[in-house]
């Protein structure tokens, strides 16, 4: 098992109960997560050694924030506490052919006032083997993308593996901004999180409007070479309608290229899929699963992720890979 720090942003999430829109609700349904947050309770719930290294304020919601990391049995010892604000995010599910959308609300988040803070990088890196972190964080002012250089700088000096996910948010930077802080970060990342869109739109290889998986492997084959890259991993996703979802998933390392079943799902909830891939293909790579074990448990980790409520799984190594291995419907006694 492994030792794992992510760096981002936690947030609380309130969602309209029963599918109603935004400008309908009178009430909402609360759940902690983001990103990074997200992997880092997944990882510990499957049986890693994770801690979040993040900002919330002093006051009974960053309070909160804490008891449901400890609960999940993240180390919180690299939270910083001072000001007054937790970011929000208010996020309006889809239905049928309706489009979810998410309205954000983070400015002045005490998250934002780390970039400024002197930090002790020795103990924060003493004995990880890993951290995760996404393209949110830098998207969210010019603070913070310095500082994610210096984060994913400081890990490197002391020989931790960087994981990277592109995560591009179009509602909090543009395509340009984006492209210029990822083709900086990349010469760092050893394992990274990309789909064919990313590779299209932000490094200029194929079209981002069709999938092709001969090109995908193609792709990956130079940009790890370019970058100098170990792992590259995506999912594609077909959208059947809102409700029900098509997912599959594919890895590269070291000139193999292998990818998983494609699954159908019912979908209860959407947010925290591509985070719990992420956290399924790190379990793989930590824990020497074969690429086409990693993967299939990637994207069983994510399907699963979408059958419960919340930000991030519900689920331990064991349930997972029981339903990687059983196609049976039947309860379970």
């Amino acid at each position: 098992m492994g030792n794992i720090l992510t760096f981002g942003e936690l947030l609380l999430r309130l969602t309209p109960p029963n599918k109603q829109r935004i400008n309908q609700a009178n009430s909402y349904h609360s759940f902690f997560g983001g990103a990074e947050a997200n992997v880092a309770i997944n990882l510990s719930r499957y049986g890693h050694d994770t801690s979040l290294f993040t900002a919330l304020p002093k006051n009974d919601v960053g309070d909160a924030a804490i008891m449901t990391l400890k609960s999940a049995g993240v180390d919180t010892s690299f939270i910083h506490r001072f000001g007054d604000r937790l970011g929000l995010y208010f996020y309006e599910e889809g239905f049928s052919v309706k489009q979810p959308q998410v309205v954000y609300d983070r400015k002045n988040a005490s998250f934002l006032e780390l970039a400024e803070k002197t930090i002790d990088w020795d103990t924060i890196f003493l004995e990880k083997d890993v951290i995760h972190l996404t393209g949110i964080t830098p998207a969210l002012n010019e603070e913070m993308r310095i500082f994610t250089i210096d984060v994913i700088k400081e890990a490197k000096q002391r020989n931790v593996t960087i994981s990277f996910d592109f995560n591009y948010r179009s509602k909090l930077w543009s395509i340009d901004e984006a492209r210029e802080v990822y083709i900086a970060l990349l010469p760092y990342v050893d394992i990274c999180f990309m789909g064919h869109k990313d590779l299209a739109v932000f490094l200029g290889m194929g079209a981002s409007n069709a999938f092709d998986e001969t090109l995908l492997k193609k792709h990956y084959r130079d940009v790890a070479k370019a970058y100098d890259i170990e792992y590259l991993a995506c999912t594609n996703r077909t959208v059947v309608s809102q409700s029900k979802n098509e997912l599959s998933g594919y890895l590269y390392h070291s000139e193999h290229f292998v990818e998983s079943d494609c699954q159908s799902f019912d979908v209860l909830e959407r947010i925290g899929g591509g985070d719990a891939f992420a956290s399924g293909i790190l379990h793989g790579i930590l824990t020497d699963m074969t690429l086409e074990k990693t993967v299939e448990f990637g994207i069983a980790s994510s399907v699963l992720k979408h059958t419960v409520y919340g930000d991030y799984t519900q689920y331990s190594v064991e349930e997972v890979k029981s339903f990687m291995h059983s196609n049976d419907q039947d309860v379970i006694r």
